[in-house]
C-alpha cells in the first residue's frame, strides 16, 4: 500500500520475484539501461511479448481483417458459390 495525503492507495500490480545468474542479470541490466527503462520493465515487456501476446494474436488478426472493410456477399448462397468456385479453380477436373 502507498499513502499519500492521508489517503491509502493499493497498487494495481502484483509482485513477482525471480532469481537469475549474475551474468544474465548484468546483461539484462545493460540492455535495460541502453533502452532507458528499468530492469523490471524490460522483464515485463519480454513476458508480455513471449507469453501474453500469443493469446491476443488471433483477436488482433481478426480486427485487422475487419478493418480492411472488404465487400461481403449479401447472402450465404452467394458466399458459398464464391468459396466453392475458388476451391474448384485450382483442382484438376
Amino acid at each position: 500500500m502507498y499513502t499519500y495525503d492521508r489517503e491509502v492507495f493499493v497498487a494495481a500490480t502484483r509482485k513477482a520475484q525471480i532469481l537469475m545468474e549474475p551474468d544474465e542479470y548484468q546483461r539484462l541490466a545493460a540492455i535495460a539501461a541502453a533502452q532507458g527503462v528499468s530492469l523490471s520493465e524490460l522483464v515485463r515487456a519480454a513476458v508480455r511479448e513471449k507469453y501474453l501476446r500469443a493469446a491476443t494474436a488471433p483477436r488482433e488478426a481478426v480486427a485487422r481483417i475487419c478493418a480492411l472493410q472488404l465487400p461481403v456477399p449479401a447472402g450465404w448462397d452467394e458466399l458459398e458459390r464464391l468459396i466453392e468456385g475458388r476451391h474448384d479453380a485450382g483442382l484438376p477436373r
